[in-house]
């Protein structure tokens, strides 16, 4: 039973620490710039690219780590590390300087990614992968609603630094938990290491790719999820624009529909950790981006008159669709990575991802100045969910007979 692995049960807490973490002093930050700094617009528009960029320089650098050093005390020194930025952050005179640290703890952070899924893989049997990817999405996605709400309130009751030290504490306390993980769980066969040691930096790097060039599921899985997650880019940072039109009088209605997502998110993770093994990737995956279309279009299709619940039931469904996604995809590269290779295999896709971070929502930007927020919306959504369609379509041919060898779930005991 995975509730019996103390290892899997204090690295959960670990991470569910340090995802709220991520994400708690996030407004406060924003608040620091935008309300008390008065920073102007380009300063506010580079912190985005301070989360993002380091992603892109380094996450596949990290992963060659991961499968090198001992996990364990690699996301230990990177959690300590960014409590220790987090205080050098409440100190920060300026912008500038402001800007540099987070850009510094955002690489930290880098480098914790690819050792928590490859150490994840480690300790947790195969058949326990799916629940244990499952809880990993459900503390993620209560990180997301949880984290920026109560930072943002609590930096507007007191000040943002009152949020930057309770951050600084979540990673403390994370480390902590974290050392009570025996290290012999984070540690590299030394078979592995030794063959790896020959290989060289650039022959591990090349291997990754390699391995995920060859991987029919692996290939196909990766470009869904980024078709779904570019598609969420794109437009997410639109969504205040949008219902400046649809919805002016309503400020507050952004936050509803934001948390509609989340449950979403949440309630989808929560469902499949009922099943014990899923075969079905293009069910989960085409399934997942087509319900992000969906929930695009219709809200491109949304109307000053459009009923509140419609809204709330639309941005629901379209959070089920994240949830299968994004969990969807953590569960098929830990189930279908060599065991040995999770860590390189995580940091490419967080690359990737990263890319995406950057390049997305400059896009929607663009296309919202060309042809109008609901177009925008309404265009974007059908694009995706059409992609996603085809995926449900012909999951056999793109991501192979999987679907057909087993059953597509078998029900945990």
């Amino acid at each position: 039973m995975l509730r019996k692995n103390r290892s899997f049960a204090k690295m959960f807490a670990a991470y569910g620490l340090s995802a709220f973490g991520d994400y708690f002093d996030f407004m406060a930050v924003t608040i620091l710039l935008g309300f008390i700094w008065k920073a102007d617009a380009m300063t506010i528009a580079l912190l985005p690219l301070c989360f993002a960029v380091p992603g892109i320089a380094f996450s596949q650098l990290a992963g060659i780590l991961a499968d090198r050093w001992n996990k364990r005390n690699l996301m230990i020194a990177t959690d300590l590390l960014r409590s220790g930025l987090t205080v050098m952050l409440i100190f920060a005179p300026n912008a500038g300087l402001l800007l540099g640290l987070i850009a510094i703890r955002s690489t930290a952070r880098v480098f914790h990614y690819p050792a928590q899924q490859s150490m994840t893989r480690a300790v947790v049997a195969q058949d326990q992968l799916l629940q244990a990817t499952s809880l990993n999405g459900a503390v993620f996605q209560l990180s997301k609603i949880l984290g920026p709400l109560l930072g943002a309130s609590l930096a507007s009751t007191f000040t943002p630094s009152v949020s930057m030290a309770v951050n600084a504490g979540c990673y403390v306390v994370s480390a902590f938990l974290l050392l009570l993980v025996p290290a012999a769980d984070g540690r590299v066969p030394a078979a592995a290491s030794a063959i790896r040691e020959k290989g060289g930096l650039r022959g591990e790097w090349r291997e990754g790719w390699r391995l995920l060039w060859h991987s029919r599921i692996l290939r196909m899985s990766l470009l869904f999820s980024l078709i779904g997650l570019a598609g969420i880019q794109m437009i997410d940072a639109q969504f205040a624009v949008l219902f400046r039109e649809i919805a002016p009088e309503q400020p507050e209605l952004m936050g509803w529909l934001v948390t509609a997502i989340g449950a979403g998110g949440l309630a989808s993770v929560t469902w499949l950790r009922r099943y014990q093994e899923l075969t079905a990737y293009g069910l989960l995956l085409g399934g997942g981006v087509a319900l992000i279309g969906l929930m695009f279009a219709a809200a491109g299709a949304f109307r000053q008159e459009s009923p509140l619940w419609l809204m709330l039931l639309v941005f629901f469904i379209g959070g089920i669709g994240t949830g299968f996604t994004s969990s969807g995809m953590n569960y098929i590269l830990q189930k279908e990575t060599p065991p040995e290779a999770v860590g390189r295999v995580s940091g490419i896709f967080e690359s990737l991802t990263s890319v995406i971070f950057v390049i997305a929502p400059l896009s929607g930007g663009a296309l919202i100045g060309l042809m109008g927020v609901s177009r925008t919306f309404l265009i974007a959504g059908l694009a995706v969910g059409i992609i996603g369609f085809v995926g449900i379509v012909l999951r056999w041919q793109l991501w192979g007979r999987t679907d057909a060898r087993k059953p597509e779930v078998s029900r945990s005991a």
